[in-house]
């Protein structure tokens, strides 16, 4: 066992994590072990910001009589709480360590949601825009790496990615179509806050 843990032609047979996932355990190796963890600490992160950037949009716009644009922010957040309850019982299900980031992804989300918002419903669609464009382009690296791994018991964990995916890309049609393009200095206010998302995502990983 010693020349085993000195031999880097056996790393992959040394370091060795078994995962108890629901539909039974995984042995994964640790580079394995350690790409999803970043997966879902990151996403759980992600997903708190963007329950917590609706409820900041809706504190500013939700009363303003617009039923209809009231509607698309609670339908909004509604598919983000969904979101969260998916990536909490992958933090469990996989022993994932959270981020100590989720309260500042919390309170971050929640002054930028309303800060967009104070700035007008169009701005507050070009935030949904740029969040969702970054999401969007995550979660398609996450797909890409997982459909590499050929275990069976992934297949929940990337059928939760996909389905993230697809929502917060219908997010970001919806952004597009009420007004988000039409926002006052559009470009400036879309990669500043894409940019944002960037910094967020490599931190959460991290930390």
């Amino acid at each position: 066992s010693t020349y085993a843990a000195h031999n880097p032609y056996l790393k992959d047979f040394v370091y060795k994590d078994t995962v108890r996932v629901k539909d039974g355990s995984l042995t994964l190796s640790k580079d394995e072990h350690s790409m999803i963890d970043r997966f879902i600490r990151v996403n759980q992160a992600g997903e708190t910001a963007a329950v917590s950037i609706y409820q900041g949009q809706m504190a500013v716009l939700g009363n303003r009589g617009d039923t209809e644009l009231k509607s698309l922010l609670e339908h909004m957040r509604e598919q983000e709480v969904v979101h969260l309850d998916i990536m909490d019982k992958h933090i469990a299900d996989f022993r994932v360590r959270p981020t100590v980031l989720q309260p500042v992804a919390a309170v971050g989300g929640y002054i930028l949601g309303a800060t967009s918002a104070l700035l007008g419903v169009k701005s507050a669609m070009t935030c949904t825009e740029a969040v969702e464009t970054r999401i969007g382009m995550h979660y398609n690296d996450q797909l890409r790496d997982l459909h590499k791994l050929k275990y069976p018991q992934l297949g929940e964990l990337k059928q939760s990615i996909a389905k993230c995916r697809d929502e917060e890309l219908e997010h970001l049609d919806a952004a597009v179509d009420h007004g988000a393009q039409m926002a006052p200095l559009h470009k400036l206010q879309f990669e500043l806050i894409k940019g944002g998302c960037g910094v967020a995502i490599w931190l959460c990983e991290r930390i």
